[in-house]
C-alpha cells in the first residue's frame, strides 16, 4: 500500500535511527526504497546490509550524485505502492504515522493527505511544533513533501515531480499538487519529526543573494508554470519572493540586497501584476502566523514608500560591495 522513499547522501550517521522508526510502524503493508545518491561514506554498504536483512521490504538503488530532487523523482518512478511517503535520512516517524495517513487517504479517497510535524534538535528536544488546521492556507503553509501521503498514480499522471534546483525543490511540487488534487485532506495529527540539521539545504540558503541568485530565478520561473488566478496562490508567490530576500540576503551588503530586491520585484510586477491589491496583503491568510503576515505587510509597505534601501542598511550584516 505504501512506498516510503528515502533519499540517502552520506547518511551513515543517521540512517539506522531513521529506518528503525519505519520498521517500528504499526502499518505492515509497505516497502522502503533506499536511493543512494552517490554517497562517499559507508551509507551504501549499510543499506545493502539492511536490504539483505529485510528481503522484500527494503529495496536499494544506487546512482552517481544527481541531487535530492532527482533522487526523489526516481523514487516516484520505482514505487510499487498505491501511495508514496517521503522521509529524509535524518528524520523519523512516530509508530502510528503510516497507518494514520493511510487510513485517512483510504477513507477520503484523497490524492494527498497533509499532517503536521515537530522540529527536534540533535539531542531530541522539540523546538517547534506545527499543528495542522483545516484552513485553505495549511496547504501552502507546509510546502515540504513529507508529513503527507500522496497517491502514486496521481503524481505520475499529472507529472508532479520535484524541481532539481539549489533552492526550493519542494515548492513547485507542492504548488502543482495543490492546484491539481481532486481531493486533499488535512488531518489533526503530528507524526513526522523533522530534525534540525545545520548542514541542511535550508541553512545553506543563508549564504547570500549573489550565490543563490540563479537558483532563485529558476525557482520563481518554475512556480509560474503552475500559475492560477487564486488569490491565495498569488499571495504565496509574493511571500516566497520576500522570504527568499530575507533568508538569503541577511549576510549581504546593503547595496547587494537592494540590487537583488529590485530585480526580484521587477519580476514580481511582471509575473503577478495585481499583487498590490491582493486581499491577503494587509492581514495575511487565516492560519498563517501573525509574525509572518506582519513581515510581508511591512516589507511591502517599505517597498511602496521607497524605503527598502534604509531597511537594508539596518537589516544586512555584510560589508559594502566592492
Amino acid at each position: 500500500m505504501i512506498s516510503v522513499v528515502v533519499p540517502v547522501y552520506d547518511g551513515e550517521k543517521y540512517l539506522a535511527r531513521c529506518l528503525d522508526s519505519v520498521f517500528a510502524q504499526t502499518a505492515r503493508d509497505y516497502e522502503v526504497l533506499l536511493l543512494d545518491d552517490g554517497s562517499r561514506d559507508g551509507s551504501l554498504a549499510l543499506m545493502r546490509q539492511i536490504e539483505a536483512a529485510r528481503p522484500g521490504v527494503v529495496r536499494v538503488f544506487s546512482h552517481p550524485n544527481k541531487g535530492v530532487a532527482n533522487t526523489r523523482n526516481e523514487g516516484i518512478e520505482r514505487a510499487a505502492g498505491k501511495y508514496v511517503m517521503f522521509l529524509d535520512q535524518d528524520d523519523t516517524l512516530d509508530p502510528d504515522c503510516m497507518e494514520t495517513f493511510l487510513d485517512a487517504a483510504e477513507r477520503a479517497d484523497a490524492d494527498v493527505v497533509i499532517g503536521g510535524y515537530r522540529r527536534p534538535d540533535a539531542d531530541g528536544r522539540v523546538r517547534v511544533v506545527v499543528r495542522p488546521t483545516d484552513e485553505a492556507y495549511i496547504r501552502y503553509k507546509h510546502l515540504q513533501a513529507w508529513a503527507k501521503i500522496h497517491r502514486t498514480d496521481f503524481l505520475r499522471e499529472n507529472g508532479i515531480c520535484f524541481f532539481a534546483n539549489s533552492i526550493g525543490e519542494d515548492i513547485p511540487f507542492t504548488l502543482r499538487e495543490n492546484a491539481l488534487a481532486r481531493r486533499s485532506v488535512v488531518i489533526d495529527y503530528i507524526g513526522y519529526n523533522w530534525t534540525i540539521n545545520e548542514q541542511s539545504v535550508s541553512y545553506t540558503m543563508q549564504t547570500g543573494l549573489e550565490r543563490n541568485a540563479a537558483g532563485i530565478r529558476l525557482l520563481l520561473e518554475e512556480i509560474q508554470k503552475t500559475r492560477t488566478d487564486d488569490a491565495l496562490y498569488e499571495y504565496i508567490v509574493v511571500k516566497t519572493v520576500i522570504y527568499l530576500l530575507l533568508a538569503c540576503g541577511r549576510v549581504d551588503a546593503p547595496d547587494v540586497f537592494v540590487r537583488h530586491y529590485r530585480e526580484l520585484f521587477l519580476w514580481l510586477g511582471e509575473a503577478v501584476p495585481g499583487y498590490p491589491k491582493n486581499r491577503y496583503i494587509v492581514r495575511g491568510p487565516r492560519g498563517q502566523e501573525r509574525r509572518i503576515s506582519m513581515q510581508v505587510c511591512l516589507f511591502l509597505t517599505l517597498h511602496r514608500l521607497g524605503l527598502i534601501g534604509l531597511f537594508a542598511r539596518a537589516y544586512c550584516r555584510g560589508k559594502h560591495d566592492g
